[in-house]
């Protein structure tokens, strides 16, 4: 039965009759957040989403660096290891590819004012590679080859190894554009089923790649054709205005928990093809979603499929063992009775109208470009702190897998902060201090290397702290009708800082913290940007456009609670003395 504090007072019976309308938030309300259903599918989600950022962060591991150094003939019959006895003064040039010139023939030495001739040309002697006269390497040999570095030569091109993730990021610029108009035409239970399949079956091909350019080809397809942030998306829409961020967070956390596994899974499995093949055939099991996941009801209710969103919600009811309020049943059997199979028909158009709606709309183009912008400085420092943590001191694997459970205690800060003080303001703050620990951790002495690490990790809490938030709070200044394509369109446009990323640790060429000193001052551009978009934390979710304008606006208060109209889900001004009823009920 339904607790006092679960019930929800809805509009009388006189107005439910005779106009029609329907309380989305009131239902979601009595059916609870976190009960049964909820709570499979957050484990569902979680376990594709680990998999699938795993498979996002795979050429940190599969294109990593390797120790490498010159093949020396001469030398290689003497000591043939990795680090071998002649490497101090065979190999004595700062540059990796290249090695001191040998002397050939007669070669003079004077002992104790005697003189001695060597005339053996295949000698390895310190006294043949004296001065600074160096070559470049005809071969190379590598520590292990257990990277495609190694097992596809690029030692000496290091541009083709960070290609690799420039290619990967660039990818996901057409990934999220496309993906976000086919979540919000066709549903998000399409993105979040097809996709790790894509994703699963181009990495398993790519895993048996013969060369350097067909393994780049699929690198591309694999995420041009995959990802997307369903996930967060239904996430977001499942449950009602007070719960959805934390429930956005605790979907997080469980992926966030599951993808840190990457780190010990390559540090087990660290030849590339294998933990590849280890990654990405755990995907092809979303294919049973398709009976597990059901379609986000708000987008139903957004395309006019009525009965299907009351077959849902009757669902969760059942599951969580809820037996909704009088008034409940009687929205949800007015409701189906009153589909209206003309609109079904034309629904492509109906989002398609949308869609340029929103286009035409200043306001929505303004926070689109805002967005974007956070966003491109938002992934650049994500994405590249990331990427670079293989390079700070400790062991790699760890330090992966480190920065990917920072997420843990940063989404339940997130879940406390977010919900109490809104979005900007704690945007605002975590980006200016990711900003300083980055730059810190850049000038502290190598003596105290742990306090380096120390701020690294923060400025990287921070970091995952902000991106989190910038996204939710897209999410939420965007009508449902076009949601998904407009943060995709923002999110695009940002993913070119994630395909900067890839780049910024050849910074250390440089100077040694030169690319956590960018990290740091690009981190302050989100924080700025913030400031100019709109709050929406305590608003509901924007239905349409003119819904999603007046956010920010002044009126626009905590206690208006808009209904759903069953002809289409649009506002009604009318409806407002029911909407505080169901305020001041909660």
């Amino acid at each position: 039965m339904v607790s006092k504090s679960a019930s929800v007072k809805m509009a009388s019976d006189n107005e439910a009759s005779s106009e029609g309308q329907f309380n989305l938030e009131g239902i979601l309300c009595e059916l609870g957040s976190f009960g049964k259903y909820q709570l499979l599918l957050l484990f569902l989600l979680a376990f594709r989403d680990s998999f699938l950022a795993m498979c996002n962060f795979n050429y940190v591991f599969t294109a990593a660096q390797v120790n490498q150094r010159c093949y020396v003939p001469e030398c290689e019959s003497l000591d043939p290891q990795f680090n071998a006895s002649w490497a101090p003064y065979v190999l004595n040039t700062s540059e990796i590819c290249r090695r001191q010139v040998r002397h050939d023939g007669p070669l003079t030495i004077f002992e104790n004012n005697t003189t001695i001739f060597r005339i053996d040309d295949g000698d390895c002697s310190p006294e043949r590679y004296l001065d600074n006269e160096t070559m470049r390497c005809e071969k190379i040999v590598y520590e292990n080859y257990d990277s495609i570095v190694a097992e596809f030569d690029l030692g000496c091109e290091p541009w083709k190894r960070t290609m690799i993730g420039t290619v990967h990021n660039f990818g996901l610029v057409f990934s999220f554009l496309i993906l976000g108009f086919i979540s919000d035409r066709y549903g998000r239970k399409v993105i979040i089923v097809c996709t790790p399949l894509v994703v699963g079956v181009a990495g398993l091909i790519k895993s048996f790649s013969v060369n350097y350019w067909m393994l780049l080809v699929f690198e591309f397809l694999e995420t041009a054709l995959g990802y997307g942030n369903a996930s967060l998306v239904l996430s977001l829409e499942s449950v009602s205005q007070k719960r959805r961020v934390v429930f956005s967070c605790m979907s997080d956390i469980l992926s966030s928990l599951g993808s840190a596994f990457f780190g010990l899974i390559a540090w087990k499995i660290p030849y590339w093809r294998d933990m590849m093949r280890a990654i990405y055939a755990p995907l092809l099991v979303v294919v049973f979603y398709i009976f597990l996941v059901d379609e986000g009801v708000r987008w139903l209710l957004a395309h006019n499929k009525k009965d299907e969103a009351v077959r849902v919600l009757n669902k969760v009811a059942k599951i969580n063992n809820i037996t909704l309020s009088k008034k409940a049943k009687e929205m949800l059997t007015k409701i189906s009775d009153e589909r209206d199979k003309t609109d079904q028909e034309k629904q492509n158009p109906v989002q398609t109208a949308h869609l340029l709606s929103a286009l035409r709309s200043k306001k929505i183009l303004a926070r689109v470009a805002l967005i974007a912008a956070s966003f491109f400085c938002g992934m650049f420092v994500n994405y590249g702190t990331i990427i670079n943590s293989i390079s700070i001191s400790g062991n790699k694997y760890l330090n992966f897998s480190a920065l990917l459970l920072v997420s843990i205690p940063t989404r339940i800060i997130t879940a406390i902060t977010l919900t109490r003080f809104g979005r900007k303001a704690p945007i605002c703050v975590a980006y200016t201090m990711c900003g300083i620990f980055f730059i810190m951790s850049a000038f502290v002495p190598k003596s105290i290397w742990w306090a380096s690490t120390l701020f690294y990790v923060i400025g990287k809490m921070c970091s995952s702290y902000g991106l989190f938030s910038l996204t939710v709070l897209a999410l939420e200044v965007f009508p449902t009708t076009s949601r998904n394509t407009l943060t995709n369109t923002a999110n695009t446009i940002g993913r070119l800082g994630a395909v900067l990323a890839p780049q910024a640790p050849l910074l250390a060429q440089y100077m040694p913290g030169l690319p956590s000193i960018s990290f740091g001052i690009v981190a302050f551009g989100p924080a700025i940007l913030a400031m100019m978009l709109p709050e929406p934390g305590h608003a509901d979710l924007p239905e349409d456009i003119k819904d999603a304008e007046r956010l920010g606006n002044e009126g626009l208060g905590n206690n208006e609670q808009p209904s759903l109209e069953s002809e289409g889900g649009r506002r009604d001004e009318k409806q407002k003395p029911a909407q505080q009823d169901v305020e001041s009920a909660r």
